[in-house]
């Protein structure tokens, strides 16, 4: 058994720009904090990022396999390895991110879900940082995405 992050946002702004910045390195620091990103616009593609100042000791890294990949619909992270102070996390976990942009005229709404994180206790932190995180994170998104002149996913 395992709990799961649901979250979204409305964005106003184009399914194009959104896209853009889930998958474009310098955004994605930009948005996600990250001091380095690597990522394989394609399915089966890497996604990867660091945080801390010190990259041959980064203070967190999260890596995954890009198992679905619909430019300007969705988006999905699989297969994940995370490293805190170059340790595995303390509990075993098969965590999924999801990105899915639904859009109108003048808006688009991302939806996220960030599944895979296990009923135990040694758990119960991660989760709560996760889901105050995403909320921030999503935050700092839907900002960069309105205020600056991201360009369109080609």
């Amino acid at each position: 058994m395992s709990r799961k992050i649901n979250k979204e946002i409305r964005i106003n702004e184009n399914g194009s720009k959104v896209f853009k910045a889930l998958v474009t390195p310098n955004l994605i620091k930009e948005w996600w904090g990250a001091s380095q990103a690597i990522v394989v616009p394609d399915e089966n593609g890497v996604f990867a990022l660091s945080w801390g100042e010190n990259p041959d000791k980064a203070d967190y890294i999260a890596a995954a396999t890009i198992s679905e990949f619909k430019p300007h619909v969705k988006l999905t992270l699989s297969d994940y390895i995370y490293l805190a102070d170059n340790e595995y996390l303390p509990f075993k976990s098969k965590f999924k991110v999801k990105f899915r942009i639904h859009c109108e005229t003048k808006y688009c709404v991302l939806k996220l879900e960030h599944s895979g994180f296990p009923n135990k206790s040694e758990a119960d932190q991660f989760y709560s940082d996760c889901e105050s995180g995403w909320e921030e994170n999503l935050e700092s998104l839907k900002n960069l995405v309105e205020k600056e002149n991201v360009p369109v996913y080609n």
